[in-house]
């Protein structure tokens, strides 16, 4: 390694490839970008939040699925549907409103989101 690190430094512009070898080493050691551990992204984990704030919902996850873009010029994603589980979904009323909710944070119709009962734990 001693001898690459020297040849490197030696080179024209070693200074450069220096520092692009450790560039380079570096996106190989960090791990992906991934997502947090309750597999969530952050916009998700945003309106979930929002989505509990519900009356009689409880805790609630939202999964948002997205339309493949024909471009990625914008980086714009457009949602196309969404499945929510929260623990007050067996009430009717919390179901609507949760519903409702979603359709109006994401710019959906009514037929784009499912509502869940979340299974309750042990």
């Amino acid at each position: 390694m001693k001898k690459w690190w020297d040849a490197v430094k030696g080179a024209k512009g070693g200074w450069w490839m220096a520092v692009l070898a450790a560039c380079a080493a570096a996106m190989l050691l960090l791990p992906a970008a991934r997502a947090p551990a309750s597999g969530m992204t952050e916009e998700e984990q945003r309106y979930s939040a929002t989505l509990s704030r519900i009356s009689g919902a409880g805790e609630v996850r939202l999964s948002i699925a997205y339309a493949q873009a024909a471009s990625s010029l914008g980086g714009q994603r457009t949602p196309v549907g969404a499945v929510i589980v929260a623990q007050g979904a067996q009430n009717v009323a919390v179901r609507l409103n949760l519903t409702r909710a979603a359709e109006a944070l994401l710019g959906l119709g009514p037929n784009a989101v499912e509502v869940f009962a979340m299974e309750e734990g042990p």
